[in-house]
């Protein structure tokens, strides 16, 4: 555990969640694999695309509009409409929109280490707890959204991390506190870090998650190596 910047303790702490409270990596594998697996079943003249083709596609996609970059499961959805008519298969709507409710089962079928959870119960108990996610995660169905006032997600109008709506929509719910008073907790440098500090947030770098150090154009209030300092840093 490394302190950066001036330390407050926080109110609210708000937790990202994919390769933050658990490894999403092989979550996203069998999920675009399950995928992968069900068009070409449903729609074999795509067997031509393979998993690589799919997904360069998206990048594609992505750069052709901010909004869609931000909102991962618009994203997805576009991709497959527009992969889909590049093969002559009619109603791409409601292809893509069946499609996506097999990815979104998927990519919410897995189990949360238990360490997430004793951890969130034991911060629960003395600070105020939030979710903003860039993912698509049911929080729900994997058991995290009962120790969460809010879970934010990208949709609606509402743009992901690092751009200032998911903050913004969080700060909105508790009028009275300042910036500082929130911490945010992630493993991302840019969506994570850079937000939440952008924001005028506390920011903890989670380094056990994606992010390197090379990928940091601020720095964090305090870098974490493991979430067990997190629970130091707070409770004890």
């Amino acid at each position: 555990m490394q302190l950066h910047r001036r330390w407050y303790l926080p109110k609210v702490i708000s937790f990202d969640l994919d390769d933050t409270l658990y490894d999403n990596v092989p979550v996203m594998q069998r999920a675009e694999k399950a995928v992968h697996n069900y068009i070409t079943e449903q729609f074999p003249q795509t067997a031509e695309w393979d998993m690589h083709h799919w997904r360069r596609f998206r990048d594609e996609v992505s750069r052709t509009d901010q909004a869609l970059a931000s909102d991962m499961t618009k994203l997805r959805l576009k991709t497959l409409e527009l992969g889909l008519k590049k093969f002559g298969i009619g109603d791409v709507s409601k292809a893509a929109n069946t499609i996506m409710d097999v990815f979104l089962s998927e990519r919410s079928n897995f189990q949360v280490p238990y360490n997430s959870f004793e951890l969130l119960e034991a911060l629960s108990q003395h600070y105020k707890l939030i979710a903003l996610s860039n993912g698509n995660v049911d929080a729900g169905k994997i058991g995290l959204a009962k120790y969460f006032d809010q879970v934010i997600q990208p949709g609606d109008g509402i743009r992901g991390k690092p751009l200032p709506d998911m903050f913004a929509a969080a700060q909105r719910e508790l009028p009275n506190l300042q910036p500082h008073e929130f911490l945010h907790v992630g493993d991302h440098p840019y969506s994570d870090v850079l937000g939440a500090q952008r924001h005028g947030w506390q920011s903890a770098w989670l380094t056990s998650g994606l992010g390197t150090s090379e990928h940091l154009s601020v720095l964090p209030t305090v870098t974490l190596h493991n979430l067990s300092q997190l629970q130091q840093l707070l409770l004890d």
